[in-house]
């Protein structure tokens, strides 16, 4: 916890523009409550939905999405995996997260499985062998 509060100061600190009455991420960090796991994870998707993010931001989200679950993460990840094509930098990253996601939550979405291709499968392909093989399709092993 707290390496990703260290990471979220630092990605929401120097050089990013105001906006005058709204409460930055960084506000809600620096505030000194602790932020729930599910508004760091609504933090994390806000930035890879964000237009005016940075691509290292968006590597360094989708990497940290890994370790959180549910519709919003795993809706976002899917939706980044398909708009960038199943081959951008980025979408493997999406990938690899998805693939730590469904790993540890013991399930998949089987519609999405068949769905991926390119560098994107390799990724969620790759964790799942080593981390959950028998959630693979038979025969991808």
């Amino acid at each position: 916890m707290a390496r990703m509060k260290t990471w979220l100061e630092g990605l929401f600190g120097k050089g990013r523009p105001r906006i005058a009455d709204e409460t930055s991420p960084k506000d809600a960090v620096e505030s000194g409550a602790e932020i729930s796991p599910e508004e760091r994870a609504a933090l994390l998707v806000g930035i890879l939905d964000a237009p005016t993010a940075r691509e290292d931001e968006k590597y360094d989200a989708a990497t940290e999405l890994e370790f959180f679950s549910g519709p919003l993460v795993e809706t976002c990840l899917i939706r980044i995996v398909r708009a960038e094509d199943f081959s951008s930098v980025l979408a493997q990253h999406c990938a690899e997260s998805l693939g730590a996601i469904w790993a540890a939550t013991g399930r998949v979405d089987p519609a999405f499985m068949t769905e991926l291709r390119g560098p994107a499968k390799n990724e969620v392909f790759g964790i799942l062998r080593i981390r959950a093989s028998h959630l693979l399709p038979s025969g991808d092993l």
